[in-house]
């Protein structure tokens, strides 16, 4: 299982994610246009033994924001960084993930949020979206070889076909990683899962297509599953949230690297 490295060597200063209301006409432009969102959650040995939460036994948390890490395009319309950082957290709320506060339920996750632009170049996407080749019944045998598997390519699944037509082309992404919380801050932080949300960027904004990356991939979040799943965008843009008031802490900046100044 592949996690970033950047991501398990992050010092993990802790915070509330917490999130705001959206107006659901933001889901209602170019209907049936968007297709799939793909879902992938990679799940250590320790993650497995994990209870999912639901909203009638939640499990508490706290959270770090990294922000836009993943890259961004020039001219494009980003999110606000504190807005979105509140929409996760009551996405994550809706699936039995609570922000702990004072007097409140004892945290046993930190969870790692970060988002951005990702181009086909950067030879992460296929990871990004969960392809493993040893389920890909067409997947080549040996590099710069054609063999029998090319006749195997039409009986690929729905979810290979979209994970490599969708690595053809920029994407928005989303990764939402877990570490047990009593060790975050130790040299060797436990971790539980990471679900990664890709979405292709074509025809979109970062401002609009990240919530509705959210609200559609919300019920997988931290959800172990055999292979990347496809969850249908066009039906959470048609869809309506209304959240309360919640309270917000704020987004933690990048930390600074060793030898450089900020």
């Amino acid at each position: 299982m592949r996690f970033r490295r950047d991501v398990v060597g992050l010092s993990l200063l802790v915070l509330g994610l917490v999130l705001p209301g959206v107006r659901g006409s933001e889901f209602l432009l170019f209907k049936n246009v968007w297709g799939n969102v793909i879902v992938a959650t990679d799940t250590t040995i320790a993650g497995k033994e994990l209870i999912p939460p639901t909203p009638d036994k939640p499990v508490y948390y706290k959270g770090i924001s990294l922000g836009r890490k993943l890259g961004s395009i020039p001219g494009d319309h980003e999110p606000n960084e504190k807005e979105l950082n509140r929409f996760v957290a009551n996405v994550l709320a809706k699936q039995g993930y609570l922000s702990a506060e004072p007097g409140g339920g004892e945290p046993s996750l930190l969870l790692v949020v970060q988002w951005g632009f990702m181009e086909p170049r950067s030879g992460d996407l296929l990871w990004f979206l969960g392809y493993d080749p040893e389920k890909d019944i067409g997947a080549p045998v040996m590099a710069g070889m054609i063999g029998a598997e090319v006749f195997r390519t039409g009986f690929r699944s729905q979810a290979i076909d979209t994970i490599l037509s969708d690595a053809k082309a920029p994407i928005y992404g989303i990764i939402v990683t877990a570490f047990e919380f009593k060790t975050a801050k130790t040299p060797t932080p436990v971790i539980y899962w990471q679900t990664r949300i890709g979405l292709p960027a074509n025809g979109k904004s970062m401002a609009t297509a990240l919530p509705t990356m959210l609200v559609a991939a919300g019920p997988a979040i931290g959800r172990a599953t055999d292979s990347p799943v496809l969850l249908d965008a066009d039906n959470a843009r048609q869809g309506t949230v209304t959240f309360g008031e919640l309270k917000f802490s704020d987004v933690v900046p990048e930390p600074a690297r060793s030898g450089t100044s900020r």
